[in-house]
This record gives C-alpha cells, sequence and structure tokens, in this order.
C-alpha cells in the first residue's frame, strides 16, 4: 500500500506538501497540486483519515446516541439524521442504549475517545446530560431535556399533544379514559402525563386511579396490562397510550378480549404504531414532527461544532399534530 513518503517522493516534493495538499489545499499551487494528484492516482494511494483527522482536530463524524432502536420513532428520526448529516458530510456512529444508563454513559466515553466531532443523544438519564456538560463534547439533546442542566435541545411540546389527545375524547363524550404511561421519571412521560392532567382538570373530570397504568413503555406489559383491565367489570370506554409500542401491545390485547375497536373501546396514541397502514380503524394519534426533529437537532449540532464558543443555549420546541382515526366513536 503507497504511503504519503512514495507519493511525495515520485512527485519529486516534500512529504509537507503533500499534507499541505490533502488538509489546505488552497495554499498549495495549482501546477503542484495537478501533479500530486497524478501520483496519488497511479500509486491508487488513499490517505489516512485518522491521520488527516489528527491534523485537522477534526473527525467529520457524529455520534448517535438512542434508547431503543426497536421504536420505529427513533428510527424514523434517525433516518433524517442520517440524511441531514450526509448532506454536510459527516458520518454517523450509532449506539442503542435500552434505556440503561450505564450503557448510555459507557457509549458516550467511547464516543470521547473516538474523537467525534459532537453528539446527538436522547438521554435516558441525567447524569449523562451533566457528564456531557462538563465534557468537552459538542451535544444536543433530542425529545428530551432536564431543566437543571443548560444543554442544546430539540423537543417536541409533549404536554400539547397529550392535552389535544385527551380533549379529542373528552369532546366525543369519553369520561373513563385510561392510560398507559411510563414511570413518570423521563421529560416526555412526564409531560403527557401533566397534559392528561390539565384536559381532565379544564372539563372537571376525576381521575380514576385504577385507569392510570404505568408500563414502562413496554409491548408485553402493555398487553398483559390492558387484558387485566379489560377482564374487570369496571372498564374504561377509552384508551390513551403514551406510546406506540404500548399502543400494539393494546390493540392484540383487545382482539383477544373479542372487543372491536371503536364500537366497545376507543384509542388513540402518542406517535403512530408500527405497520399504523394496515390497521382497520386506523388508530388516531399524536403525530411528532419527525422530520424537523432530526434535521433541526443535527443542523443545531453542526453549527455548534463549527463554532463551539458561543455561548447561546438553543431552545426548539416544536408542536405536534392530532391526527383522527376511525379509532374513536363519540358516546
Amino acid at each position: 500500500m503507497a504511503t504519503i513518503f512514495d507519493v511525495a517522493a515520485k512527485a519529486k516534493v516534500s512529504v509537507i506538501t503533500v499534507s499541505r495538499l490533502l488538509n489546505n489545499p488552497s495554499i498549495v499551487s495549482a501546477k503542484t497540486a495537478e501533479k500530486i494528484f497524478k501520483v496519488m492516482e497511479d500509486l491508487n494511494y488513499q490517505p489516512s483519515e485518522i491521520a488527516r483527522s489528527l491534523v485537522k482536530k477534526k473527525t467529520n463524524t457524529i455520534g448517535v446516541i438512542m434508547p431503543d432502536v426497536k421504536n420505529t420513532f427513533f428510527n424514523s428520526w434517525f433516518r433524517f439524521v442520517e440524511d441531514y448529516a450526509s448532506a454536510h458530510q459527516y458520518n454517523l456512529l450509532l449506539c442503542n442504549t435500552d434505556e440503561d444508563p450505564a450503557k448510555e454513559l459507557k457509549y458516550i466515553k467511547l464516543f470521547q475517545a473516538q474523537r467525534v466531532d459532537g453528539v446527538l443523544i436522547v438521554p435516558c438519564s441525567a447524569k449523562s446530560a451533566e457528564y456531557l456538560a462538563k465534557s468537552n463534547l459538542n451535544f444536543v439533546l433530542v425529545d428530551r431535556m432536564f431543566e437543571k442542566i443548560k444543554s442544546d435541545f430539540v423537543i417536541t411540546d409533549h404536554f400539547a399533544g397529550a392535552f389535544e389527545a385527551t380533549e379529542y375524547l373528552i369532546k366525543l363524550g369519553h369520561t373513563r379514559i385510561a392510560v398507559l404511561k411510563g414511570a413518570g421519571e423521563l421529560y416526555p412521560d412526564v409531560e403527557r402525563f401533566r397534559g392528561f392532567e390539565a384536559a381532565m382538570k379544564k372539563y372537571r373530570i376525576e381521575l380514576n386511579d385504577s385507569f392510570i397504568l404505568n408500563c414502562r413503555f413496554d409491548e408485553l406489559c402493555a398487553g398483559k396490562t390492558v387484558k387485566e383491565l379489560l377482564r374487570k367489570k369496571d372498564k374504561p370506554t377509552a384508551i390513551f397510550s403514551f406510546n406506540s409500542l404500548m399502543m400494539a401491545g393494546t390493540i392484540k390485547a383487545v382482539e383477544d378480549a373479542g372487543l372491536e375497536i371503536p364500537k366497545h373501546i376507543s384509542l388513540i396514541c402518542f406517535d403512530k404504531i408500527p405497520g399504523y397502514n394496515i390497521f382497520t380503524p386506523r388508530i388516531a394519534s399524536i403525530v411528532q414532527p419527525i422530520e424537523q426533529l432530526g434535521r433541526e437537532a443535527t443542523r443545531i449540532l453542526i453549527e455548534r461544532i463549527k463554532n463551539p464558543s458561543t455561548g447561546r443555549q438553543r431552545k426548539v420546541v416544536l408542536k405536534p399534530k392530532l391526527a383522527a382515526g376511525g379509532s374513536c366513536r363519540k358516546i
């Protein structure tokens, strides 16, 4: 394999001149550059990206940390991140944490060691965000943020989305509404529950504790929990799932119980469920602006990489939209 020394020797220039051409071509004359490029082509020379990154102190690489690759929301989001990053000549490294804080911190430290230029992270732990804030890494939080940690972030207005979903059910006549939520630790879960509570309070509907179900954003847990709920005499008329995976489990539980949607129970979900096009009726959902979330987060990170010294915190809050389906009936 040809080296930079081979190129310099055959082109009859110094190694420094070849290095300058690779890292700052504008300072090398056109005639010399043409001669060196011709030699590189003849020798099939491939410059070492690692070596170039050490010289330039940039790797043109972004680390992406997300919590659950099974979740179609994050898969879709990553696609738009990749599109924007690729268009701006950045490569991506992807890690999946399974909502495990220890794995998350391990991957952050790995990206530090790999000298990535920046990190996009959907964090499951405030400790990770604190570590990033104290590190020399450029980073942007996505979908989740922490009030006490100063950082750039791009999120959806989870409160507004949950309020709209709940109000939609209430205006259809539903007062017996069950919610499938997480453990109440992550920002989206907290904000969605606040939105649900606010809508119920606005319309003076008392919360039924037995209808507030913690399913850890897990499909199997949701299926089992809803199956038990539907066996009870005291049933809800509608179920609002805070997550698409939990809604997939809910649909199966409803079908297993021999019930029809929306004849016997109405369903609405935050985010579209996997394979939503094949479900009949189509499940009503709160749709996040996934493309904007991906592109805005990547744009802000690249700006931060290019100008890390700016102290201005970038805060982007995007509005979701209600996509009504045939899964909710009027009472």
